[in-house]
């Protein structure tokens, strides 16, 4: 009876050992991420230009959605976010924003935090103009459509 009972527990031992998940990223992978990211990131700033609506809220996650902290404004549904970044075209001529510095840290096979500077030109249809410059951090999480924005805090400072 031993026997048979050490010959189960070894069976159980080597079921829940190869049934373990292994979310280890080699410095490859992590890096093949980030570049995905990197690359998303990038669409999404030069297609800020376009003041394009449409075009600018493809890559947020309409389902994996946190909030978002832009300056003094809170944004808990990604409708109320995406109004508000409507009006805020609207009311533009053009903008310019040109991406400074950005670093990616994959912290796992779908989920990545992404950290940027950028400067901004803004020319209102008022005629008033200004340049400002923004930190930017960003949580992106990769969804069976690819990767999509779930989070983003900006702090803005005018030049």
């Amino acid at each position: 009876m031993k026997k048979y009972l050490l010959i189960i527990y070894v069976i159980i031992l080597v079921v829940l050992i190869s049934c373990q998940q292994k979310t280890e990223l080699t410095d490859e992978q992590k890096a093949t991420l980030g570049a995905e990211v990197q690359k998303h990131y990038n669409d999404v700033m030069s297609n800020l230009s376009k003041l394009d609506i449409d075009l600018w809220t493809e890559p947020w996650s309409k389902n994996e959605f946190i909030s978002v902290n832009s300056g003094v404004n809170y944004f808990s549904t990604f409708n109320e976010f995406r109004d508000s970044v409507k009006n805020w075209f609207s009311l533009r001529e053009r903008q310019q924003v040109e991406i400074i510095e950005t670093k990616v840290k994959v912290l796992a096979p779908n989920l990545a935090l992404l950290t940027s500077i950028t400067n901004w030109d803004i020319l209102f249809k008022s005629g008033v103009g200004g340049k400002s410059k923004a930190l930017e951090t960003m949580l992106w999480r990769k969804e069976t459509s690819g990767w999509k924005a779930i989070y983003l805090h900006e702090s803005w400072k005018g030049n």
